[in-house]
């Protein structure tokens, strides 16, 4: 009665936390697609906006704009001007089709370069003239709000590559775990690594776009100038282009490989888990393959849990050794390894 009971309530704690993740995943995507759809749709404007027929307009109202919230004030520029479009006067008071606001270096510098009376370039719609903005395509702003929500959509993406992966594995359980199995006759090959060359360049991307957005905020207020945006993507792209580069050139190189050596009986232990050299371990030394569960405590008082499969065996001295293969924040994935060798 009390293994059933056991037996349930484990159960019930794994649905209880899968659960958990898929609601938050939800509330997750739903804020960062959000945002992702306004600054696209604002972005979008923008350039459509180029098409846009233009004529000469005078600035009659100009200053900065203070928008208050409850992270403190912020600005933006509010600028009115008058225009003639087919002999008739028009009227317009956007600057930019969005209506960000940032620091106040950003807004006073675009205040100052439009003082009242000045003569301006005024971007209208060719079928409705009252649709007309004075700044058209994209700018700095445009890609630091872009920049600014990159790592938002690499952690939703992390989430529902973990639940996918871990339903999947749970309907279809895979081959040693999910891990990539090569075998050439003499060697098999099981890959190790979790982290894909593609993965860990998104990774280093959102980790670069992440520490960016704060630099980038701090320096400029959050109105950087275009050019500044173009070095910070160039930098953000080349850092995750140079990271899935390295990531590959590792796992071709087989830095994480378990190796079993079926003619020399005998497995290879990589270098995981802070061991400093590879370890030779004969299959008759071998007494069991097992799976330990490592609870972590986290800030907070916040707890996790990682598997590791674990080798079971007897040294040269005859003295019992257990030595951890990998270490996985996956349950699943460590039990089926753990069946698959033995």
């Amino acid at each position: 009665m009390t293994t059933r009971m056991n037996s349930f309530t484990n159960r019930w704690s794994k649905l209880g936390g899968a659960g958990c993740l898929c609601v938050f995943a939800l509330f997750w995507s739903g804020m960062t697609l959000g945002f992702d759809v306004l600054i696209a749709q604002n972005a979008f404007r923008q350039i459509q906006a180029l098409g846009h027929s233009k004529v000469m307009g005078s600035v009659t109202h100009s200053e900065v704009e203070t928008v208050f919230d409850d992270e403190g004030p912020t600005y933006r520029p509010k600028i009115r001007y008058k225009y003639l479009v087919g002999g008739k006067e028009y009227l317009g008071d956007r600057y930019r089709y969005d209506r960000w606001s940032s620091g106040g270096d950003w807004a006073h510098r675009i205040v100052a370069a439009n003082p009242v009376g000045s003569q301006v370039e005024v971007y209208h719609a060719p079928a409705d003239p009252s649709d007309a903005v004075l700044a058209v395509g994209v700018d700095g702003m445009d890609l630091y709000l872009a920049m600014f929500v990159l790592p938002f959509n690499v952690v939703m993406l992390g989430f529902w590559f973990a639940i996918g992966q871990a339903v999947r594995h749970r309907l279809f359980p895979p081959v040693a775990g999910g891990a990539k199995v090569l075998d050439d006759g003499r060697y098999v090959r099981v890959r190790l690594s979790l982290w894909s060359p593609l993965f860990s360049g998104v990774a280093v991307a959102g980790g670069l776009a992440f520490a960016g957005a704060f630099v980038i905020g701090f320096a400029f207020g959050g109105g950087p100038p275009l050019l500044i945006m173009l070095v910070a993507w160039a930098v953000i792209l080349g850092g995750g282009a140079s990271a899935s580069l390295f990531c590959r050139r590792r796992l071709i190189g087989g830095h994480s490989d378990l190796v079993i050596d079926c003619f020399g009986r005998a497995i290879v232990l990589p270098r995981t888990l802070a061991r400093q050299v590879d370890l030779v371990i004969p299959v008759e030394k071998i007494m069991a393959i097992e799976l330990e569960s490592v609870e972590k405590r986290r800030a907070k008082g916040c707890t996790s849990r990682t598997y590791v499969p674990t080798v079971v065996f007897t040294d040269n001295d005859g003295l019992q050794r257990r030595e951890g293969i990998v270490e996985w924040p996956f349950e699943a994935r460590a039990e089926g390894l753990v069946a698959w060798l033995r």
